[in-house]
């Protein structure tokens, strides 16, 4: 018998969420047959990881989930709407179109554009302090991050100037999507971090 706060059990089931969707998605991506399917498939992925991802750094922050869920929603849009760059890129609204680019990468799955928003974040934090638009600028770091990492184990991160990485590994990208809130959570400003409303804390018996 041992104990484990109510906090610390909900990040654990976040992260092994943020992983088994990740997984699920990567799964039905190569047994749907229909292109249709496939796509639906794909972007609820990236939308639900995205949404995790978020509701897992507000669990890190000792946040509200329920007083953060438009942060959530909204982190769970961006992920999604990331991939409307293809049908742009494509100028074509039909998905066979917007999945043949001919190699092309479509200019939101561009990684600089996130590293750019963690450097205005910082810029903006030193020079502001705090505003009410760095918590959502925070939510689109995460909804491009989560995209982009998801993406990376087929066709590796791209960055303007340099070009594309390999590939990354499938468990290593497995890892990197869980690691991501951690992550992005010990980047954020702590005063920043700890002005909503805090969980109550509780103990679980396991």
């Amino acid at each position: 018998m041992f104990f484990l706060r109510a906090e610390t059990v909900v990040r654990i089931l976040l992260t092994i969420l943020i992983g088994g969707t990740s997984r699920i998605g990567d799964v039905l991506l190569y047994r749907l047959s229909s292109l249709e399917l496939r796509a639906v498939s794909d972007n609820l992925t990236h939308a639900i990881v995205g949404g995790l991802s978020w509701s897992l750094i507000v669990a890190l922050s000792g946040k509200s989930i329920v007083r953060n869920a438009f942060g959530i929603a909204l982190c769970f849009v961006i992920s999604s709407l990331i991939d409307l760059d293809h049908f742009l890129l494509a100028k074509s609204w039909r998905l066979r179109d917007a999945r043949n680019l001919g190699g092309q990468r479509p200019i939101l799955h561009c990684s600089s554009i996130p590293l750019l928003l963690l450097l205005i974040s910082a810029i903006s934090y030193k020079v502001f302090h705090h505003s009410a638009s760095g918590y959502y600028l925070w939510v689109i770091i995460t909804g491009f991050l989560s995209h982009h990492i998801r993406d990376a184990t087929r066709r590796g991160m791209w960055f303007l100037f340099v070009g594309s990485t390999s590939p990354l590994p499938y468990h290593l990208y497995l890892f990197m999507a869980m690691a991501l809130p951690y992550s992005l959570h010990w980047l954020m400003p702590q005063d920043f971090i700890q002005e909503d409303h805090r969980l109550q804390p509780s103990v679980l018996h396991v």
